[in-house]
Order: C-alpha cells, then sequence, then structure tokens
C-alpha cells in the first residue's frame, strides 16, 4: 500500500494579487487563502487551472511533514512550525521543508525569513517550479524586484507557455512600472485565459496606468462583470473612475449578487462601495452613506487596531524627537540632497503634488515607494527596539549615515531617468520624519493636508488595496487625523522650517503661487512645465491617476458636504483639529 501524501504547493499557494481588484499593483502573497476571503472567481478558468496544476506536483510524503502541513491548513502555526523546524534540524536539505518554513515566515509578514528559506529550498530543488514560484513571491514581497524578474524568467524558460508563469512577470513588469510591457502580456493572456478576471483586471491596471485608454479600461472591466457579476472588485474599479456613471441596470445587478449567500467578504465590500458610489451619483446621499458604512463595516471585523496605540506613537514621537537630540546630531546622517518626501493622509493632494514636481525637468517622480519602512523594520528597529521611536540614542552617527545611503541605494533601482531629484510620496512616511531628518538632513519634506472631512470622508469612500485599518471607521480616521497633526506641529517647533506645507484648497486656488512656493523651499527654478502637470506622458498607478492627467479642477473640493448630516462622529474625533483648520491648534506639551 502506497504511503499517503500530500500535495503540498497546495499550502503554500498564493491568492489573486490584491492590488488587481483595487487598480494597484502590488505583488501577489504567500499564504493559503481564505476560502471565505478569496474572490468569487479565484478557482475558475484557465489560469485557476494552471495555479492547480503547478500545485499538484511533487506531493510530499514524510509523515512529519504531511502532520506540519496538515496543521498549516489548520491554521495551527505554531505547532508546524516545532514540527517542521525539527524536521529540518535533522535534514536541512529537504525542500519540502525549507518550503514549509517559507510559508510560516510568510504568514508572521517575515520577509526576511520567507525569502532566506525559499531561496534556500530553490537551491535545494532547483528545478521544482512551484518552490522557485514562491521564491519570486517572496522575493515580491520584500520589494526585490529586479531578482524577482531574474527567477520569473528561469520559470518562463523552461515553461514557456505557462499562464500562470506569464501573468506573474505581467504583475513585475507593473510592479516595476513597465506598465507597456505588462499590458502587452496581459493582453495575449486574455486569449489564452479569456474567463481568467484575474488577467482581464491586470490589463485594465496596466492600461489606466498608462493613461489614455479609458474606453479599453472600461471594457476590461465590464468583460469581467459581464462573465461574473459578484465580482466586486471589477463593480469597485468601475466605481473608482471618474468618467463611470453606473446604470440602474448596475445597481440592480449588484443589488442582486449582494442578496446572494455565497460571496466573501471581500468582494461583498467592494459591492457596497460601488453602490456607495452609484447612490452618491444620483444624490440619494443617505442610502450611499449606508453602503460605504456597510462595507466599510465588513473591512472593520477582526481588525487588530486600536486607536490608542497610534496616539501612543505620537507620544513616544514627541518625547524622543527633541531639539537637543537633532542638536547633537546635527552632522549625521547622509548629506544627499536627492530626496523630496512628500507625506500626507491618503487622498489629500499627494499624487497631484508628486506629478506637478514630477513635471520638473529637474525631478523624477517615483511613486508610492515602500524602502524606508522596509528600512526601519528590517534595520532601525532591531537596534532601537519594538517601540520605535523609543531607543533612538541607539544610533550612532555612523548608524544614521548608513541608513540614509542605504535608502538611497535602495530607491536608485527604480528610478530611471538620472535626474537629480526625486519624490517619495508614500503618505505614511509622516511616522518617519523625525529619522529622515537625522538620516538626510538636506532632503525636502512637503506635508500635503486637505480639509479634514474632505480627507476624511475621501478614505472612507475609498477600498484601497493596502489601506492602513484606520480607514474603515469614521472615528479612527478623525483620531488618526487628530494625531497627524499634532505630530507634525511638534515637528514644525523643534526642527522649524524643515517641513514645508501645502494647503489643498490654495493649490486649487492658485497653482502657480504654491507651485512656485514649493520650488522655492526646495531650490530649483520655477518652470512653466509644471502648471501643465497634466500634459506629461508619466506613466503611474493610483486612484488619483485621471484626476492629473486633466487641468485643476474645483468640484471635488466639497464633496464631503452632502454627508455632513452622517458625520458627527468624525468631526468629534477630529475636536480642535477642524476648527482651526488650515490652521492648527495649540496641543499640550
Amino acid at each position: 500500500m502506497p504511503a499517503p501524501s500530500v500535495n503540498f504547493g497546495t499550502v503554500a499557494q498564493i491568492r489573486t494579487p490584491p492590488g488587481v481588484r483595487n487598480m494597484q499593483s502590488v505583488s501577489p502573497t504567500l499564504q493559503i487563502p481564505d476560502v471565505a476571503l478569496r474572490p468569487a472567481w479565484a478557482d475558475r478558468g484557465s489560469l485557476a487551472q494552471a495555479r492547480a496544476d503547478l500545485y499538484s506536483q511533487r506531493p510530499v510524503r514524510d509523515p512529519k511533514l504531511i502532520e506540519a502541513a496538515t496543521a498549516l491548513e489548520n491554521d495551527e502555526t505554531g505547532n508546524a512550525k516545532r514540527i517542521a523546524s525539527k524536521f529540518l534540524a535533522k535534514h536541512p536539505r529537504s525542500a519540502d521543508a525549507l518550503n514549509i518554513m517559507g510559508e510560516i515566515a510568510a504568514r508572521a509578514h517575515n520577509v526576511r525569513d520567507a525569502e532566506r528559506f525559499l531561496m534556500q529550498c530553490v537551491q535545494c530543488a532547483p528545478d521544482h517550479p512551484t518552490y522557485r514560484y514562491n521564491y519570486v513571491v517572496a522575493l515580491m514581497e520584500g520589494d526585490k524586484l529586479q531578482g524577482a524578474l531574474a527567477e520569473s524568467e528561469i520559470l518562463l524558460a523552461k515553461n514557456p507557455d505557462n499562464p500562470l508563469f506569464r501573468c506573474l512577470k505581467a504583475h513585475l513588469l507593473a510592479r516595476t512600472r513597465k506598465y507597456a510591457g505588462a499590458a502587452d502580456l496581459f493582453r495575449e493572456l486574455t486569449v489564452a485565459c479569456p474567463d481568467s478576471a484575474e488577467v482581464w483586471m491586470g490589463l485594465a491596471n496596466a492600461l489606466r496606468s498608462l493613461g489614455g485608454h479609458t474606453d479599453e479600461v472600461v471594457s476590461c472591466l465590464r468583460t469581467v462583470t459581464g462573465f461574473d457579476p459578484a465580482c466586486g472588485s471589477a463593480w469597485w474599479a468601475l466605481a473608482s473612475m471618474k468618467t463611470v456613471r453606473f446604470t440602474d441596470d448596475d445597481a440592480r445587478i449588484m443589488e442582486e449578487q449582494l442578496a446572494k449567500s455565497g460571496i466573501g467578504p471581500a468582494e461583498r465590500s467592494d459591492l457596497y462601495y460601488a453602490l456607495g458610489k452609484a447612490c452618491g451619483d444620483v444624490k440619494r446621499y443617505e442610502k450611499s452613506f449606508q453602503y460605504y458604512s456597510k462595507g466599510n463595516a465588513i473591512r472593520r471585523v477582526d481588525l487588530n487596531y486600536n486607536p490608542d496605540s497610534t496616539t501612543r506613537m505620537v507620544s513616544r514621537a514627541r518625547a524622543v524627537f527633541t531639539p537637543e537630540l537633532f542638536r547633537e546630531l546635527e552632522h549625521a546622517g547622509c548629506p544627499s540632497a536627492e530626496p523630496i518626501f512628500v507625506v500626507s493622509l491618503q487622498r489629500s493632494g499627494s499624487t497631484l503634488t508628486e506629478q506637478i514636481l514630477g513635471s520638473h525637468s529637474q525631478i523624477e517622480g517615483a511613486g508610492e515607494l515602500q524602502t524606508l519602512i522596509q528600512i526601519v523594520g528590517a534595520d532601525v528597529m532591531p537596534k532601537t527596539g519594538p517601540d520605535y521611536p523609543n531607543g533612538m540614542d541607539r544610533l550612532t552617527p555612523d548608524d544614521l549615515r548608513s541608513l540614509g545611503e542605504k535608502y538611497l541605494e535602495q530607491t536608485r533601482t527604480r528610478l530611471s531617468q538620472g535626474k537629480p531629484f526625486f519624490v517619495d510620496k508614500n503618505c505614511y512616511n509622516i511616522w518617519q520624519v523625525g529619522l529622515i531628518h537625522l538620516m538626510l538632513p538636506n532632503a525636502k519634506i512637503i506635508d500635503v493636508r486637505r480639509h479634514p472631512l474632505a480627507a476624511c470622508w475621501a478614505n472612507f469612500t475609498m477600498s484601497f488595496a493596502h489601506a492602513p485599518p484606520l480607514s474603515y471607521k469614521l472615528t479612527d480616521i478623525g483620531r488618526f487625523y487628530h494625531d497627524y497633526v499634532c505630530l507634525m506641529a511638534h515637528f514644525d517647533h523643534v526642527i522649524p522650517g524643515k517641513i514645508h506645507r501645502v494647503i489643498y484648497e490654495n493649490l486649487v486656488a492658485d497653482l502657480e503661487c504654491e507651485v512656485r512656493r514649493m520650488l522655492d523651499f526646495i531650490g530649483l527654478p520655477f518652470e512653466p512645465g509644471c502648471l501643465e502637470y497634466y500634459k506629461s506622458d508619466r506613466a503611474f498607478s493610483s486612484f488619483s491617476n485621471e484626476q492629473v492627467r486633466r487641468p485643476i479642477f474645483k468640484e471635488g473640493v466639497d464633496r464631503w458636504r452632502a454627508y455632513e448630516p452622517w458625520l458627527g462622529p468624525l468631526k468629534a474625533a477630529l475636536g480642535p483639529v477642524l476648527d482651526a483648520y488650515p490652521g492648527v491648534p495649540e496641543f499640550p506639551v
């Protein structure tokens, strides 16, 4: 009787790239998908068959590894790790055990260990495509995109027609902002995989990032809703396009899907967001608010977010980043002036600001880089301890210089234009402002701020691919905005003149004046091309990519006012920050 086996590839499955459903390019994820959370279309079609075929290869037969795999399937991660690590100690070149350990690390969001285990796994079993595929995913998670591309080419060299590997490469091309190449590959895949929502949405994403393909983007998304009307992510992608207005039939179809019981939370929440937009477009504001609230409530379930933790982080930062610390480390850090950091709450005008600056002959827009956040996790917190920014005094001047140099080295792989300055517009670098000034003291920091109710409401109405957990409850968003303003007020006090503030409403009202102020702060001459930012052929992925390809428009500035009757909890959470805007209230020391 043959020994029992388990196709362990299924333990390290990927789910459809989360960025596809929200029109942003991000990597697949190495983990077991929870069936209840997976898109309704995830297990259908030729691409899904290619995925199933990949994970049916090389079944695991060792009883101990079967036990570990079973534990992992049952979400008993600790037990799986204990069994697999003990097995690995005796069999250090077991590719199967290394793959399990890589999956365990990925589930714990330990990107470095996942990459390390899977690299060893591939070295032990270089011809096993499942394990190399998982290694590519791990590299993508770690933002090592060039390495991931090289590994994907190895997969394709041996399996040139495999649609799953071709799709993986297309996602990588999009991640590296090679949107034209990604679009070409996705377009080919629509022939090979005409029933794959992932492919059609990948094509829509790439074309939308390129700009000038609005009709084809809509056609791609309508194709998905045609063969899978329960695909909430496609409906939401349509809703996020400024040129799309839903018909009564569209709303009826979405409501019919919501009445069904087999739709998972992710798709259900996107359907609610899309219906919120549909009702808002026809001025059914109360119904619209109800739909948005339901979509957010689904996202908020089981999230481990406590707004008090953000408030405590701000308190730590205000205590740590003192004038004395900055004077003591005044000459530390890397002296480069290349980076321009644009920080803000999302949906506050950061994309517009980056597009304006990126239209200058000496500035390249680099998008929302994850580099600094990764450096904090990999290089800073191991020295400061988990209560960062506590422990900053453990970083030496040499440490700070090395951090600045590492940031520049890693960022340069994402730049292509050879310009002397670049913009990193990761909004949530607001938490790294103190560190930025210590490790890159000549870098410029621009804080873009929008009316609190406008910015917070805009976050509440968006189905982000990787939204922070604060964005799903109005009071959470309001408290976050309050804490953000408090933190930036502290830096205005301790490093005066080092942060330039842009008020979005002023930018819309007097573009040239605000552009001149930004360029003066950076130390660059004014160029008229910055006022015609919308003529740039630069490709990028953002919910705002349609707006920034048009001249300044004012119709969206006060959209929140239609929902004001239901914003009482948000106003209370914002407190004095709302009344003082665009000024800043006095915060207790």
